[in-house]
């Protein structure tokens, strides 16, 4: 790692990821436990990720086709920008009057569109950017960047939100987006496909997503490896419904404790960054992927039938330790077997899947929490990372062979 972390480049990444993540951070618990607090109900939370599943199907495939075809730097900092322009002009409004509906809805769904343009474009970059065997230094640095950042969002939201309000939080996100425009801007980066791109230029969108599929079913075992693999963070992303709730109404706890779940989930995905690579060394890709998913499911049913504010802090650890744990992995994983041009689009389609399927999750949620409480979520959401664990099993070992056959003939070519 200290040879990535090294690298100038790589630091601008790092950092300005840093600063964003930070803002997104705490504008996604802001917005999450005000919708809540302020309705007293799951309902306007529930029904704005239910919007928020909706619009990103359709638009995040159009992104993967984007991130294929530009580059990905200015993808980027086009996510920055966007951030910067919109949360500054609502934070400003925040200053003289208060938040309607709309806008808290609207600060919800440019928020989620920044994530679907940031993860895949930055995995496209480091894909395009920096060298295969440092692939997995560089993944761990940047999930250990990313879960700092939401250490330091869960605490300072609580204080934040309690002491000054969502104005000031909306005002120190839009901030950090500039932050990250002006670092980002100044990375040395060339977009090495051009090529492959002004092939595509007469392609519709549509016409690039079927490419990508195709990819994908050629691949034996892909769709439902990449199925499985998401659901821990589809859990996760369910999660940000069930979680307030949860801690509001089940366990009469307050903004406290929600923030602090926050926290330990923060320092759970650290330690993921820090140490999975041994795990990973020491038992092998399968059984980290296998057991972590496993223990998700576990730490679900221990923390509903706990039912403590404690519990949800320390279940919490366990939630960010195995969900960083297995993308990580993954993520390693699809930058050893996808090719450069077809990178963008790969992901944007399992996060389209995955939008399918926290869109089921949030609408079953919505209509039945408020009745039956947010422990029967995470239950429903337990029995899920079971069947995920499966899925892996069925299909890992054939990705697997592929990135070893595909290590080979990179091998090869750099000895040619």
């Amino acid at each position: 790692m200290r040879e990535v972390f090294g690298n100038r480049e790589f630091k601008k990444l790092f950092f300005s990821n840093l600063f964003s993540g930070f803002g997104q951070g705490m504008t996604m618990i802001g917005i999450a436990w005000y919708l809540v607090e302020s309705t007293g109900s799951a309902e306007l939370l529930g029904t704005t990720m239910l919007t928020s599943a909706v619009l990103m199907f359709f638009v995040g495939p159009y992104i993967g086709t984007l991130i294929d075809r530009l580059s990905r730097k200015k993808m980027m900092l086009a996510e920055h920008a966007i951030g910067f322009s919109v949360l500054g002009l609502l934070s400003v409004w925040g200053f003289f009057g208060d938040y309607a509906e709309w806008m808290l809805i609207t600060i919800y769904l440019v928020t989620t569109l920044m994530y679907q343009i940031h993860y895949p474009s930055q995995a496209a970059l480091v894909q395009e950017t920096f060298d295969s065997k440092h692939y997995n230094d560089i993944n761990s640095l940047l999930e250990i960047e990313g879960q700092t950042a939401s250490v330091l969002a869960g605490g300072f939201a609580g204080f934040l939100l309690g002491h000054f309000g969502l104005h000031l939080v909306l005002l120190i996100n839009a901030l950090t987006y500039l932050f990250a425009y002006l670092l980002m801007s100044t990375m040395s980066y060339t977009f090495t496909l051009e090529k492959e791109a002004r092939q595509n230029v007469g392609v519709s969108w549509l016409g690039q997503l079927y490419q990508s599929w195709v990819y994908i079913r050629s691949k034996r075992g892909f769709l439902v490896f990449g199925i499985s693999a998401m659901m821990p963070f589809i859990a996760v992303m369910a999660s940000n419904l069930l979680s307030p709730v949860y801690v509001n109404q089940t366990l009469k706890a307050d903004v406290a404790i929600y923030s602090m779940g926050e926290v330990t989930y923060a320092i759970g995905a650290v330690s993921a960054g820090l140490l999975v690579s041994l795990l990973v060394r020491r038992i092998g890709q399968l059984p980290a992927m296998v057991g972590n998913t496993l223990l998700f499911a576990v730490a679900t049913i221990a923390m509903v039938a706990v039912a403590e504010g404690w519990g949800f802090v320390a279940a919490s650890i366990f939630f960010g330790w195995c969900n960083s744990s297995i993308r990580l992995v993954r993520q390693t994983l699809y930058m050893n077997v996808v090719p450069k041009q077809v990178m963008g689009r790969v992901m944007s389609f399992f996060n389209s899947v995955g939008m399918i399927m926290r869109l089921l999750l949030i609408g079953l949620f919505t209509m039945m929490v408020d009745r039956t409480g947010a422990g029967a979520g995470y239950l429903v959401l337990a029995g899920l990372l079971m069947l995920a664990a499966l899925g892996i099993i069925m299909s890992m070992r054939h990705l697997l062979a592929a990135a070893e056959t595909g290590g080979r003939v990179a091998a090869e070519e750099r000895g040619a």
